[in-house]
């Protein structure tokens, strides 16, 4: 481990070769804010809480003039509220401007009064003070009847005090439209706060923006990316040898870093005479010398973190001020070509850093990039944003803990412990527990009530001495966890009706019974044919109600064909019926059926079945189908008989699986199932395959043997902590993408206990609990019902009965949730008093017991009060525990009258009326909860506590009660999570203290007082440690009370790892000038080589598009020796935030592809009319969709065509996965936020459109949401349906007759563009609109594309679409060029374009591609044209013609991407992204990505071959008839596309027209930079125009370009 700051000792200086600075700044497209008010807001982002308190004090006594007053003035006042993490979050935010987006979004509003500028709207009047607000209060109060008033709309901008829980809603709103400057804001303010609890008081700012022009922004990177790589071998000492230019003033904190490491890698002698030798000729890098390059900058770190081991010629390079590692780090791989030679060549690798980044390999994936925060892993790529909102989550969750009684270094130990993440085994405890007084006797009520002896129970015994025990290690646990004998043994048999036999059937004659073949098994063969054990090792059970046609097909097709296939599994299912319905009737058929005829003629029964409801698309069940197949069988016995349970021995099958099901407690609707007791959902195979790996380990340690193999089959039952009986309730499902409502059977749904008291009131720390006798209670149960009930009243006699019992580790008590209408009752009323009376603490269920019994004839105080108890009798109490009860059974998803058991947070039930949940189920449930959960945190808990802490019973009780409710609510993925990707619960962990750190490791802050723990795992050398160092060399400021530790994790590389030079634009506060006025923020890249050509990225959020608004020089080829001294600066707008989201069917969860939906405005101005921002497609994928917006409110609709006829839209979803209807919180979404905005929209179909596919029109059968059974035996579908065409809706404008996208990077390519859009233009009379995908585009021909269109006389449009976080990212430029070409195309245009052409910009058009238009494609979604074939001189180029593309292609061609015709409306109904993403995994597949993926799936999706003469392309011998001439590169002749353009006659013409045009519009002052006006020959002798070449890019000499060129021949 490394820490502390390097001693800088003092030296001369050198610096690198002086360069002119590249700035970059980035600025909001929207409005400014009003700095006062920003302020709050972003007060308000933090601390939500805080913000009316802080408006108590405005107006301010003195108005502040500038944005340093009024951030100071808001400032002050929130240290007087506010904790320093929560003060740095408002700096920071201010210096991010988080808070703009939401002030942006708001409207500014006028109150209609002269002079009254801070006022309140009450219902359609205005009061300006606070006397007329009372008076309006009044005369409402006074006229208005019982019910509430009309609902006032809200908006998510709204601001609302903190309320007390209440059970009903406030019955009016008053809206302060505020200014808290104005001096009646306190006035009405007050007011306003004074009202009683029936008025809401909603705050908006009446003028939240007060400027055009949008803020300068930070919280983003930009990127410097070398073009070639020979700059890497440049001598270092030539580099160092002149003085810097970079701050005339005084050295920069960049700058004096960069000359320290430049001094010291001078300072440093040569590893040998042979590197030496390379630096001097400027050779590139080796491969030898490129492989260890982050061994050696971890080895550097390592030196320069001990300044003891520094030779003198290092010393003498440091300075007087401290350089800490961070600081070194962050120099190094922001600027890292510059030293690459020399770390390379200069740094040596000691054996003992080697031997720890070997070792710390073996337990981390080397060069792997890992962050932690308290033991949670955080994924995604870093980002600010998203960094000030995970701590702010931490720092709650620590503090909730502390408030518990831990310290925070407790705190976090607990929360990282590792008993939370790995097996749990637990020891006995050490911790002193002090068992304090319990009234009355547990012992004495079991043995009188229950008259029993406590002592000789036989329910608490150790388990019956016959069964068979093994030595299976904790490790198995959680797989043996929740084991049900799902055998039909208890039945008497014959319930399972078995499909195949592994040990009886024939067909498995030759398969051996040795079970150490087991052992010769890789893991992916254990759920697999190539297992051939003639034993029934793997048993599955399906419970199916068979009154769905579905379960026939999943019984003749999914299981038949595993069988057929020879996988080593038995399979059974059980008919199962949940009534006495249609299910019923087929049970009895089906075991008629079963008991009458052999498995095969069963089998042929149930494909009879399916075929014929298949063949007619039935999608439910037909009697006439079944009765004809039933008669087929040729039995005597009468149908009808035997449907309505006149059979006798059919009846006796049906009582025992009537049995069977109670006892496992499935009701099979939609499918259930069990792999050797173990119910599964999707994960059949994983489960499956865990169990073999037990067997495995259990045959290698002799614990089975060859005598076992008859054991087998019942291996998993027999086990000691199998149940015998499983009520549903108690064993959780795991997450699924078919999501049943939140609160139905086993959806495992865990509450924080302190953040649901702080929602409802109820304090689980002062309520009264009936205790067992134990020592320790770990497990407390909140037993919810209507207690005047019989059926609440029997659920707590059973819960009082278990906490009798010897053994119980439980605490209960009881919440009050009564039917609408129920009048309250004896019970419930004894309940209020003993729940009202605080410091009753533990009570015993004899009290208890004896004051229910007694509670019709005496009062129960009385028993108390024999008890030393005086129950609360106020009625104001009982009340306010009445109604804490029904606001938790709310917040719990009940509704009222509904039962429920909160176990430390986790939500059992609600119970539906027919089920059971007695004694027994209670001692499952602690049993479970302790295995599960409840005894791993009570273990951490032990083992984090100091050894001489003592605690009392009931402390005990409450810190693990609430403290287990909090991190295992923590541990819930979200629920868009769970529903999208079947996320599990996510545990911490801190595995990352397995690493070594002697020399790897760095630690910063103060890890005893921290809030957060913030581990990173590094390669020191990837972008991604790029930005994370940027970020974190400040955390001191950005992040106090954040500790952190950096492990660097280097990885061995084959070609230069960073290739770029990158700056991360933040700071921990604004920076004003001397006038009080913000500093924009402003990236700067000083000291740069002057001869390299570099490409300018921007790295911003996710959420963010962004494009450059003003550059007079090209950002794709900067070369700074062509640069004036004053350097060039970027201006980057952030032109709109991306909103996406998943949409879903309410019924199915199935993505509603091809629904298109639209965003339109919103406004709460009278008379607003609509106007569509953006529209979009549902894609298959995830249902993904996606619009980009400013901030503002809008509305969420269903396009005008197929899909409105199909679908409404049930919820928007701007409130996450479980989002309120649109009845409820109606169509609006806002976005305001930097981070964007998910949606998860909801869709219903309309009556009589079940079997409807929006795309294809396709009568489905629908009308059943697919099984998570027959999901986890059918997961493949096509991608690609009907290619039948569907109707789209004319809506808006209507488009040009021809339309034409194109991609253009770099100055010269958009001349090339310009040049084509001139070409189109000459050869039509038809109206053309362009359109131009703007990520890529210079702020030059932005600026010169409108004067263009207006002068030529076309349209032209700018699109984009974010990439999806979901899909496979492409890194290099080029091949993200390639993407948007193709992978996008369903979204990124219109909806109501339904017909496109690319064109590739360096083409000439010499035909009216009005033609391509009007071309019958013949059903295909695009035409393309072939490769041609007729220049014989390039056949050694035809890559198509050899390897892969020969054997795939067979007799189809090859298609080129430089010019194609898309039909819209049919592409929409098929799916490039999933073969995309299948392919991408590959870095070695799809080269050319625009062009291999369509050919790649051609039989699937066809291309129509267009003519040969559309398009030209080198060498082709039809130059005189091309209609299109493509300036590609000719790979025999290298002759350079300016060559071979000016030998197209009027290609000079249109270049010379373009310029000319340019440089007319330059003279009249429209345009502004030089370098639109210049020939395309001038830009391209600039010699940027080229890309790399792959071995100049790979920066190793002597290497082979291997790919193959794009270009087309």
């Amino acid at each position: 481990m490394r820490s502390g700051a390097l001693v800088v000792l003092g030296c001369a200086l050198l610096a690198f070769s002086a360069s002119p600075p590249v700035g970059v700044s980035l600025r909001s497209s929207f409005s400014a804010a009003d700095p006062l008010l920003e302020a709050l807001e972003t007060l308000a982002l933090a601390s939500p809480e805080h913000l009316f308190p802080l408006l108590n004090h405005f107006p301010l006594p003195l108005k502040p003039s500038t944005p340093e007053e009024s951030h100071n003035a808001v400032l002050d006042l929130a240290k007087n509220y506010l904790l320093p993490p929560e003060i740095a979050a408002v700096n920071v935010g201010l210096a991010l401007h988080a808070a703009s987006p939401k002030l942006a979004a708001q409207h500014i509003y006028e109150s209609g009064r002269e002079g009254c500028e801070d006022w309140v709207d009450w219902y359609g009047s205005i009061a300006c003070n606070a006397e007329e607000l009372r008076r309006l209060v009044e005369i409402s109060v006074a006229a208005s009847d019982s019910e509430s008033q009309p609902k006032m709309k809200r908006l998510q901008t709204d601001h609302t005090p903190p309320l007390q829980p209440s059970l009903d809603a406030p019955r009016w709103t008053a809206i302060h439209y505020a200014d808290p400057m104005i001096p009646e804001f306190k006035s009405l303010h007050d007011a306003l706060l004074s009202l009683n609890l029936d008025v809401e008081y909603v705050l908006r700012w009446a003028r939240p923006v007060i400027a055009a022009d949008g803020p300068y922004l930070s919280g983003f990177g930009v990127a410097l990316d070398l073009k070639k790589m020979d700059y890497l071998a440049v001598d270092d000492r030539k580099r160092a040898s002149s003085t810097s230019r970079d701050d005339p003033s005084g050295k920069s904190q960049e700058g004096n870093e960069n000359d320290v490491l430049s001094c010291i890698f001078e300072a440093m002698s040569y590893i040998n005479t042979e590197m030496e030798k390379n630096a001097t000729t400027n050779n590139l890098l080796s491969a030898e010398e490129i492989q260890d390059l982050g061994l050696k900058a971890t080895s550097f770190l390592a030196l320069l973190s001990d300044p003891a081991s520094f030779p003198p010629a290092i010393s003498s390079c440091l300075l007087g001020d401290s350089l800490t590692p961070l600081h070194v780090l962050h120099t190094l791989s922001a600027n890292f070509p510059r030293y690459a030679a020399p770390l390379a060549r200069k740094v040596r690798v000691p054996d003992t850093v080697r031997d720890e980044v070997q070792d710390n390999w073996g337990k981390a994936t080397m060069g792997v990039n890992m962050v932690w925060v308290n033991g949670r892993v955080l994924e995604g790529e870093a980002g600010i944003f998203g960094l000030l909102r995970n701590f702010a989550r931490e720092r709650a969750l620590i503090r909730s803990l502390v408030e518990l009684g831990l310290s925070r270094s407790q705190a976090i130990e607990f929360v990282v412990h590792p008993v939370h993440s790995g097996p749990f085994d637990q020891p006995p405890s050490k911790l002193k527990v002090k068992k304090g007084t319990t009234f009355g006797s547990a012992k004495r009520f079991a043995q009188e009530v229950l008259r029993t002896d406590t002592e000789n129970n036989a329910e608490v015994e150790s388990l019956d001495e016959g069964q068979r025990r093994y030595d299976i290690l904790p490790k198995w646990n959680d797989l043996l966890d929740g084991l049900v004998d799902s055998s039909d043994r208890s039945e008497g048999g014959s319930v399972i009706l078995w499909r195949n036999d592994i040990e009886e059937d024939t067909r498995y004659a030759e398969w051996g019974t040795d079970l150490t073949q087991l052992l010769r098994m890789h893991p992916t063969q254990l759920f697999s044919p190539y297992l051939r054990l003639r034993v029934n090792i793997i048993n599955v059970v399906l419970a199916l109600d068979f009154s769905q046609p579905r379960f026939f097909s999943l019984i003749a097709n999914q299981v038949d064909s595993i069988v057929a296939r020879g996988f080593p599994v038995r399979w059974g299912f059980v008919p199962v019926s949940t009534g006495d319905g249609d299910g019923l009737k087929m049970t009895r058929i089906i075991y008629y059926v079963a008991q009458k005829f052999s498995r095969p003629e069963v089998a042929s029964f149930f494909r009879s079945l399916s075929t014929a409801h298949m063949q007619q698309n039935l999608p439910a069940l037909s009697w006439s189908i079944v009765h004809a197949t039933f008669n087929s069988l040729g039995t005597a016995d009468n149908f009808a008989d035997i449907a309505s349970g006149k059979v006798p021995g059919v009846e006796e099958a049906v009582e025992s699986a009537r049995r069977w099901t109670r006892r496992l407690g499935v009701s099979g609707k939609d499918g259930e199932g069990f792999v050797n007791g173990k119910c599964f959902l999707r994960d059949l195979q994983n489960e499956a395959v865990a169990q073999m790996q037990l067997l495995q380990e259990l045959i290698y340690l002799q614990e089975l043997t060859g005598a076992s193999v008859p054991l087998i089959s019942t291996f998993f039952y027999d086990l000691p902590t199998t149940l015998s009986s499983r009520n549903p309730y108690i064993f959780s499902k795991a997450p699924s993408s078919v999501q049943a409502p939140s609160s139905s059977t086993g959806n495992l749904k865990i509450f924080d206990l302190g953040d649901l008291g702080k929602r409802t009131g109820w304090n689980p720390l002062a309520c009264a609990w009936v205790t067992s006798d134990a020592e320790r209670t770990p497990v407390s149960m909140a037993v919810i019902a209507n207690l005047d009930s019989a059926e609440g009243q029997a659920l707590v006699q059973e819960a009082v009965t278990f906490v009798s019992r010897k053994g119980s580790q439980s605490r209960i008590t009881f919440l009050h949730n009564p039917s609408t209408g129920s009048p309250g009752g004896n019970v419930s009323s004894f309940f209020a008093h003993v729940g009202s009376t605080s410091g009753l603490g533990e009570l015993s269920p004899d009290v208890l017991k004896r004051a229910l019994d007694n509670l019709e004839t005496q009062d129960a105080t009385q028993v108390f009060a024999a008890e030393g108890i005086k129950l609360r009798s106020d009625q104001q109490a009982h009340t306010a525990f009445l109604t804490t009860s029904r606001l938790l059974a709310r917040e719990a998803g009940l509704r009222p009258g509904e039962q429920a058991i909160v176990v430390n947070g986790r939500l059992i039930g609600p119970f539906s009326p027919k089920s059971e949940f007695v004694s027994e189920d209670f001692a499952t449930l602690e049993t479970y909860e302790m295995k599960k959960r409840v005894g791993r945190v009570a273990q951490a808990i032990e083992e984090v506590l100091a050894d001489d802490t003592e605690l009392d019973a009931l402390a005990y009780a409450n810190l693990v009660s609430v403290a287990s409710s909090i991190i295992y609510a923590d541990q819930q993925p979200d629920p868009s999570e769970a529903g999208l990707f079947d996320s599990a619960p996510r545990a911490r962990t801190g595995n990352y203290r397995l690493l070594s750190g002697s020399y790897t490791k760095f630690e910063f802050g103060d890890r005893e007082n921290a809030l957060t723990h913030l581990v990173l795992l590094l390669d020191p050398l990837s972008e991604g440690a790029q930005k994370w160092i940027a970020i974190l060399e400040k955390h001191e400021e950005l992040f106090p009370e954040v500790y952190f530790e950096l492990y660097l994790n280097p990885a061995q590389h084959s070609e230069i790892p960073l290739k770029r030079f990158y700056r991360y634009s933040i700071e921990p506060r604004v920076q004003y000038d001397n006038k009080g006025n913000e500093i924009p923020a402003q990236v700067t890249f000083n000291s740069l080589s002057v001869d390299p050509i570099y490409t300018l990225g921007m790295d911003v959020p996710p959420s963010w598009l962004v494009r450059p608004r003003e550059a007079l020089y090209d950002l794709d080829n900067i070369q700074p020796s062509t640069l004036p001294p004053d350097g060039l600066h970027a201006l980057f707008s952030l032109d709109y935030l991306v909103v996406e989201g998943h949409a879903r069917e309410t019924k199915s969860n199935s993505p509603p592809r091809g629904v298109q939906l639209q965003l339109t405005t919103s406004s709460p101005v009278a008379n607003h009319t609509p106007s569509v921002v953006d529209d979009t497609q549902v894609v298959a994928n995830l249902g993904y969709l996606q619009f980009k917006a400013r901030p503002g409110t809008f509305k969420l609709t269903i396009r005008e065509g197929g899909g409105r006829e199909v679908y409404d839209i049930a919820s928007v979803g701007s409130e996450g996965w479980n989002s309120p209807s649109v009845e409820d919180s109606g169509e609006e979404l806002t976005v305001m936020s930097f981070e964007g905005l998910t949606l998860y929209p909801r869709l219903s179909r309309k009556p009589g459109m079940e079997k409807v596919d929006v795309l294809a029109g396709l009568q489905q059968r629908s009308g059943h949401s697919q099984t998570v059974v027959h999901d986890i035996l059918s997961k493949v579908s096509s991608l690609f349906k009907s290619k039948s065409t569907t109707e789209v809706a004319e809506t808006g404008a209507r488009q040009a007759d021809i339309n034409i996208f194109t991609v253009a990077s770099g100055l010269l390519y958009e001349r090339f563009a310009s040049i084509m859009i001139l070409s189109v233009l000459r050869n039509t009379n038809s109206t053309v609109k362009f359109w131009f995908i703007e990520n890529f585009l210079s702020p030059s021909f932005l600026e010169f594309i409108p004067h263009m269109a207006e002068e030529y006389g076309f349209q032209y449009e700018l699109v984009t679409y974010k990439w999806p976080s979901w899909l496979r990212a492409q890194k290099e430029k080029q091949r993200i060029i390639w993407a948007y070409k193709i992978l996008f195309l369903d979204v990124l245009f219109p909806m109501d374009l339904n017909k496109v052409i690319f064109v590739d910009a360096d083409q000439i058009v010499r035909a009216d591609l009005q033609e391509l238009v009007d071309l019958d494609l013949h059903g295909a979604p695009y035409g393309y044209t072939p490769m041609g074939d007729d220049n014989y001189e390039m056949e050694g180029f035809r890559f198509w013609k050899t390897g892969y593309w020969k054997d795939f292609l067979g007799d189809l061609p090859y298609h080129i991407s430089a010019l194609y015709v898309v039909d819209l409306v049919r592409f929409r109904q098929d799916i490039l992204r999933g073969q995309y993403q299948m392919l991408s995994a590959d870095p070695n597949s799809l080269a050319n990505l625009d062009q291999d993926l369509p050919n790649n799936i051609q039989r699937d999706v066809p291309i129509f071959s267009l003519d040969e003469d559309w398009l030209w392309v080198c060498g082709a011998e039809r130059l005189h008839r091309a209609k299109t001439i493509d300036l590609c590169q000719n790979p025999l002749t290298k002759e350079p596309k300016l060559s071979r353009a000016r030998r197209i006659p009027e290609w000079e013409e249109y270049d010379s027209e373009i310029a000319q045009f340019a440089g007319r519009l330059a003279a009249e002052g429209k345009i502004h930079s030089s370098v639109a006006t210049a020939r395309s020959d001038v830009l391209a002798n600039v010699g940027l125009a080229q890309p790399a070449h792959n071995d100049d890019v790979e920066g190793a000499s002597g290497g082979e370009d291997l790919q193959r060129p794009h270009d087309e021949l």
